[in-house]
């Protein structure tokens, strides 16, 4: 048989497609010509003022547009990377408090963060299946709940157990809420305005240290002396400020929403959307209804199949490469954020509280420049950019630590050494929009929580393992240096991963709401 052409036209007053088939000598006659009619239940819109159909609940949120009620649930919901950036900062600088009160060791000093991030760490990897079960939002709520109870009760605590339970279960509340944002963001925010909405959302991590770091530098700028009681407490409080405000005002996905069959629910969702956003009278807020999904099964069960889907051989290489890069994005940044209240003052005398506010400032820049290569590069060549240039930055932050006895030399090392601190404290940054982004991306909707949550899980364990590698670095060889020439080489042998990740142009399709459905076909 010859090639055929296929031509669609689209008919305006029936709501249905015609397809004429042609062979390459021309259209072929009726009979043996075939016309094919697809009644679609099509819903229209408008965009550029052209007629779009709408067949899928993505198409309509992608119709509505990035406005208010995209910021609104980027505060509420984005506002656990606050929480966390402020519970961060603040359990790393008062452990040289608690050392000297509590009499501790090195090793129990660095394993009063790892109980934190051990807890993150369990916290991300069962969201991902609470977060299907339960639901985005009620596991963003806990987390601010939970955060809040934990961070005031550890001010209270007066044995090294007592607080190390608090900050641990303080830490599994931080990880339950993380995924659950990350699945929300992706699927509320139109497929342009995705690295945006994660930049502008990791952006208020840095608004939780420049809060810590204030009060520290409030309490006493040379960081000797903490009233480290006083300052969990304020700690905990954006934690309590943002419950009371998701409680009232924060909605659930509508994707998670129209994947459990809860239809009706989800087409309020949108409709608030629409409303909030002013979107065009035009616009048909309403979508193709996706069948009842929910699983019958427990929740043990829901979570193997999310992550034998997370693992099959379509996404293993991907779902391993993404855990690398994380693992190694949070292994410098927490370690750094460890290692730096225990450096700075060593370095910096009189202005260590005072630089960690400049560094946590020059976290923006870093959010702004992952903002930029998320929207104009691909996402492996805004990965290779941020390890390179984080390699290079650990590099001349170990030559200015390093220093040189000629006093010739010493403008120069100096120039070393703020160039190495904040480009450190800059170009993660990159990372955590691009990395956590797709993390989001390359999983479906059933498993995106698990995807996200694994993702941020191997983070979390880098974070957890950090302080003690810091440590344990310090104990053998007596300096500092060889924990940061450690993650340099682990940022150049990411730089040969990355390879293997895919390129994504948006959320990966569900299959289980097809644009046409076989039903619907009527040869005519």
């Amino acid at each position: 048989p010859s090639r055929l052409r296929l031509t669609v036209t689209t008919g305006s007053e029936t709501n249905a497609v015609f397809i004429v088939v042609d062979s390459q000598q021309g259209p072929v006659s009726n009979p043996p010509g075939l016309r094919i009619q697809l009644n679609i239940e099509a819903h229209r819109f408008m965009k550029n003022g052209k007629e779009k159909r709408a067949v899928n609940l993505e198409d309509v949120i992608e119709s509505i547009g990035m406005g208010p009620a995209q910021i609104a649930w980027g505060i509420l919901g984005g506002g656990i990377w606050l929480a966390d950036g402020a519970e961060l900062l603040l359990v790393s600088a008062v452990t040289r408090s608690l050392q000297k009160e509590w009499h501790l060791t090195a090793f129990m000093k660095g394993f009063i963060v790892s109980a934190v991030y051990l807890g993150i760490l369990l916290g991300n990897a069962a969201s991902g299946g609470f977060s299907h079960r339960f639901g985005r939002r009620e596991m963003i709520v806990l987390s601010y709940c939970g955060i809040f109870f934990c961070g005031s009760l550890s001010g209270a605590c007066h044995t090294t157990v007592a607080f190390m339970m608090m900050r641990f279960l303080g830490g599994i509340f931080i990880g339950i809420g993380q995924p659950a944002w990350l699945s929300i963001s992706a699927e509320i925010t139109p497929a342009y305005w995705r690295i945006p909405m994660a930049a502008a959302s990791q952006s208020l991590f840095v608004v939780g240290e420049m809060y810590i770091s204030f009060l520290l530098m409030m309490d006493d700028l040379n960081m000797q002396f903490l009233h480290w009681r006083v300052l969990l407490r304020l700690g905990a409080l954006p934690a309590f400020v943002l419950f009371l405000l998701s409680a009232a005002y924060l909605n659930e996905s509508p994707m998670f929403l129209a994947l459990k069959g809860r239809n009706h629910e989800a087409r309020h969702v949108v409709e608030d959307m629409g409303r909030l956003n002013r979107a065009s009278s035009a616009v048909v807020l309403d979508f193709e209804p996706r069948t009842n999904s929910a699983s019958s099964g427990s929740l043990v069960s829901e979570m193997g199949r999310q992550m034998n889907l997370v693992f099959s051989v379509q996404f293993m290489v991907v779902t391993m490469v993404i855990m690398s890069v994380c693992f190694t994005l949070n292994l410098v940044y927490f370690g750094s954020l460890f290692a730096f209240p225990q450096v700075l003052p060593l370095l910096m005398h009189g202005q260590a509280a005072s630089e960690l506010l400049v560094g946590a400032l020059w976290e923006l820049p870093g959010l702004a420049m992952g903002l930029l290569l998320g929207i104009t590069a691909s996402r492996r060549t805004s990965l290779k950019f941020y390890l390179t240039a984080l390699t290079c930055s650990i590099l001349c932050f170990i030559i200015g630590a390093h220093g040189h006895p000629d006093p010739e030399q010493e403008k120069t090392m100096k120039v070393f050494l703020f160039m190495g601190y904040y480009g450190i404290k800059c170009v993660p940054n990159i990372g955590f929009i691009v990395a956590y982004q797709m993390s989001a991306e390359v999983y479906p909707t059933e498993a995106r929580s698990m995807g996200a949550g694994l993702a941020l899980a191997s983070g979390r364990l880098a974070a957890m393992i950090s302080p003690m590698i810091y440590e344990a670095a310090v104990l053998w060889t007596g300096i500092y240096l060889f924990f940061f020439l450690f993650m340099a080489a682990l940022c150049l042998s990411n730089l040969y991963m990355v390879d293997l990740l895919p390129e994504v142009a948006g959320l990966q399709p569900d299959g289980e709401a097809l644009p046409i459905s076989p039903e619907r076909i009527q040869v005519v």
